[in-house]
């Protein structure tokens, strides 16, 4: 028994080195560095969750209506003048995200028992998941006056209630507005048909990112280890042909693991909506494509060419960084920690970009977040579908700058024999000191 303790003890030295413990420390605290940024722009949007009411009907039961919204944590802004287009226009204008438009008659039709009829505009500027939060509160706020009409009334009535009005005393119209396009629906549909059409874009690009950096870093750390790097250097080829030569390989492997992986994602995702929804699903899902062609939520042969070079940039780019830290790796063991780097640069912008709207951040913080070229790739697809194709090819065009800076590094690391030495080992390091 005692030699199985010292067989383990062994085997977990060998396992626990700084080059394994050094990514995870480095995740941990991007991972506190994204939930502070998330969380204090949840904690900001709390704060300055604002909503221009047009109340066209002036009634006791309409100040109510916006006595309720106001307990639910909004500031409302009263627009006293024009009609609800005018008011429309002027909230997109200002930034502003929802529109509550009361018409005339709400009050005499709650008091008659008839449903009373109230119109919801949502502007929508992004699809983050903080992106739905006022809506949601808005149905939420809406949903509590249903419910406080539907027991005033039983208390005031003695006989003669209309089941169907206690049930929904409100007829809630909804309306998204994206950009210059306008149709009546849900701001939840249109979201939910984004998040199906954009969610395996980033996961996609994520995993192919990572695939392709660890193959280029293992190649290299694999020919260091192994004392091939020093045959190949030897051949009468010039450096700079190696490094493009080992970079268009992987390149063209990840490009071609990246339309599988999209393909493969297509099918599962369609696969999957239809499996869990099924024909109530499938109606709602070809209504949500009708809605989504209104609104031009549709991506044509173009788009999906910038999508692919936006992506494709990207990949070449870790390719790049992956190159240049493979030439530190002594061993393939190394190579983990070397890219510890890298997986926080991907990370960052994928995960904030789920979460929040990276434009809404202070400058200094949007700057550096827009200073990762990954963070363009992940933001390509929902610009696309918002008509941004200019910062979808100022992006590609900065990712594939930063590609280019990367590969004269590369060529010039590679046309140097320290590319033989170079390493990063902390454990012999610890060593020597010791």
């Amino acid at each position: 028994m005692r030699r199985f303790w010292v067989l383990l003890r062994k085997e977990i030295k060998e396992l626990v080195t700084p080059q394994i413990l050094l990514p995870f420390a480095i995740t941990i605290v991007m991972f506190m560095f994204i939930g502070n940024i998330v969380g204090s722009q949840g904690t900001e949007a709390q704060a300055n969750r604002h909503l221009a009411m047009l109340d066209s009907d002036q009634s006791a039961a309409s100040a109510g209506l916006q006595g309720a919204v106001e307990q639910a944590g909004f500031k409302v802004d009263t627009v006293t003048e024009g009609n609800a287009e005018t008011a429309l226009r002027d909230v997109a204008d200002h930034g502003g995200t929802l529109l509550l438009v009361v018409p005339k008659g709400y009050g005499e039709s709650l008091a008659a028992g008839t449903p009373a009829s109230l119109d919801v505009y949502s502007v929508i500027r992004t699809f983050s998941f903080m992106a739905g939060q006022d809506s949601g509160m808005l149905a939420e706020a809406l949903a509590a006056v249903e419910q406080k009409v539907a027991q005033e009334t039983v208390a005031n009535s003695e006989s003669g209630l209309d089941s169907a009005f206690l049930a929904h005393p409100l007829e809630v119209r909804d309306h998204v507005l994206i950009g210059d396009k306008q149709a009546d629906v849900s701001p939840e549909v249109v979201m939910g048909f984004i998040t199906s059409q954009t969610t395996f874009v980033p996961i996609v690009l994520f995993i192919v990112v990572i695939f392709a950096a660890q193959m280029v870093a293992v190649a290299i750390a694999t020919e260091k280890e192994n004392k091939t790097l020093e045959t190949l250097l030897a051949m009468p080829i010039s450096r700079a042909a190696i490094v493009t030569a080992k970079m268009l390989a992987a390149g063209l492997v990840a490009l071609l693991s990246a339309a599988a992986y999209m393909v493969g994602m297509r099918f599962y995702m369609d696969g999957l909506m239809k499996g869990l929804g099924g024909a109530e699903g499938a109606a709602a899902q070809a209504a949500s494509q009708a809605f989504a062609d209104r609104l031009g939520l549709t991506l044509g042969v173009s788009e999906y060419a910038l999508l692919g070079l936006s992506m494709f940039s990207a990949i070449l780019v870790a390719l790049a960084f992956a190159l240049i830290l493979g030439a530190f790796a002594e061993n393939v063991k190394a190579v983990q920690s070397l890219l510890a780097p890298l997986m926080v640069l991907l990370m960052v912008p994928y995960f904030l970009s789920l979460f929040i709207d990276i434009n809404s951040l202070a400058p200094i913080a949007r700057t550096l977040v827009l200073a990762i070229p990954f963070s363009h790739a992940f933001l390509a697809a929902p610009n696309l579908f918002l008509g941004n194709t200019g910062a979808v090819i100022t992006g590609a065009l900065y990712e594939l700058a930063w590609f280019a800076v990367l590969v004269v590094i590369a060529g010039r690391i590679f046309s140097s024999d320290r590319l033989l030495t170079m390493k990063l080992n902390f454990s012999r390091k610890k060593k020597r000191a010791a």
